[in-house]
């Protein structure tokens, strides 16, 4: 588990696919014995720091699948309308991970938490996120 995960991080760098990184790491350790994995998700869970919402969205928006991009768009326009001057306080809380979840964008609940929107998005407009999904322009990152 650990080799192939190390190999991957070490080509994909980028913040976009950290969620890719914990998700290949979290399915490759359900082939391992109870043992190991009663030792290895409790650590998954405590080292969740990238499985933040913003960061989640991030992820999100850089997905292949068209339907997770507009998610996190509208996701991103709804904690823009919400807090609009972005100047707030905030507080980061470590989202629990579901380990038994089917899919990455399904690694935390989104519930329990107020949706701040990226930082790293404020020079684009609501309005060009969504012409970018509209045309099915690729995120890249």
């Amino acid at each position: 588990v650990y080799a192939p995960s190390w190999f991957r991080i070490e080509v994909h760098q980028s913040i976009k696919d950290v969620s890719r990184h914990l998700w290949h790491f979290i399915s490759s350790s359900r082939y391992l014995p109870k043992k190991y994995r009663d030792i290895i998700e409790p650590v998954i869970s405590r080292n969740a720091y990238f499985e933040a919402p913003k960061n989640m969205l991030l992820i999100m928006l850089t997905d292949e699948r068209c339907p997770f991009r507009t998610l996190a768009t509208r996701r991103i326009i709804k904690a823009r309308e919400i807090s609009p001057d972005g100047n707030c306080v905030r507080r980061f809380v470590t989202p629990a991970v579901n380990i038994r979840t089917t899919d990455n964008v399904d690694l935390i609940d989104w519930q329990p938490f107020f949706v701040t929107p990226p930082t790293v998005l404020r020079h684009i407009s609501s309005h060009e996120l969504l012409k970018m999904i509209q045309d099915d322009v690729p995120m890249n990152g």
